[in-house]
């Protein structure tokens, strides 16, 4: 077995948790360190890129923006452990790691496979979101101006702080601080959430993920930033462009048993 691991940069809890994991993993497969551990403790260094190479499973130590970042390069399985305060996403809390990875090595776990969303601004792909993208102002209390289009059909043309378009994982994060829908990770839908919408009939969409999802500044709207899970930020100028499709990669996640509907209530229901 091949591991890959990634940790929450600069936080003693993830580093701590992360050598408890190596030493664990001494003599059980290689062990390729991302770069940024790999400062840390020492060792040779590795680009996400190069871990989705090499790794069969990947591991990570943090919350839920580790696990983002993690997902920009890796499609290969997840282990997610939180060393963080919420870490909706994560599998395993830092105290119950080691049993996880016991539960690898014996081969008793599950593999869930969840969509992301190809991004593309006026003709250009971006990298792929697995939590959402969002089209927010530039300018604090500035709003924007804006169409939402579904397959070329517009279906919303709004001034607003911005919008959300999220899949089933990311419904759970910025989407539902907006009043978006809690979403089963089964359902091939994806979440339109309006940010502040100057506009009282304004309400949130669940869309099929097969269709084409396009957010275009108008005209006379004032700029806009595209960000992508939070992590990467676009400047977006009058009558530019962002679509979302389907993308052919996925996000996949170790899974030992927990449902969804039992992390909603652990996790959000408090």
């Amino acid at each position: 077995m091949k591991w890959g691991l990634v940790v929450k940069p600069n936080d003693k809890r993830a580093e701590e948790v992360a050598r408890k994991i190596m030493k664990f993993l001494e003599g059980k497969g290689e062990i390729y360190l991302e770069k940024k551990i790999a400062e840390q403790v020492g060792g040779k260094g590795f680009s996400t890129k190069e871990l989705n190479e090499e790794a069969d499973i990947v591991i990570t130590v943090g919350g839920d923006g580790t696990i983002l970042f993690a997902l920009k390069e890796i499609d290969k399985p997840i282990l997610a452990v939180n060393s963080s305060t919420m870490g909706f996403l994560t599998e395993v809390d830092a105290d119950h790691a080691i049993n996880g990875l016991k539960k690898i090595v014996e081969g008793k776990y599950n593999v869930d496979e969840r969509a992301k969303l190809k991004v593309v601004l006026d003709g250009k792909r971006l990298s792929d979101a697995a939590n959402e993208i969002t089209v927010q102002t530039a300018n604090i209390a500035k709003i924007i101006e804006f169409d939402i289009s579904v397959d070329g059909e517009v279906i919303e043309s709004l001034k607003a702080d911005g919008v959300i378009i999220a899949t089933p994982t990311g419904a759970t994060g910025y989407a539902l601080s907006v009043g978006g829908p809690i979403v089963d990770p089964n359902v091939e839908g994806v979440v339109i959430a309006p940010i502040a919408p100057f506009k009282l009939s304004s309400r949130a969409w669940i869309v099929p993920y097969r269709k084409r999802i396009c957010v275009k500044l108008a005209e006379e709207s004032k700029e806009a930033k595209l960000v992508i899970d939070g992590r990467d930020y676009f400047t977006m100028r009058p009558n530019q462009k962002v679509c979302v499709t389907l993308s052919e990669k996925r996000a996949r996640f170790i899974r030992f048993g927990e449902s969804f509907y039992q992390a909603v209530r652990l996790k959000l229901v408090r």
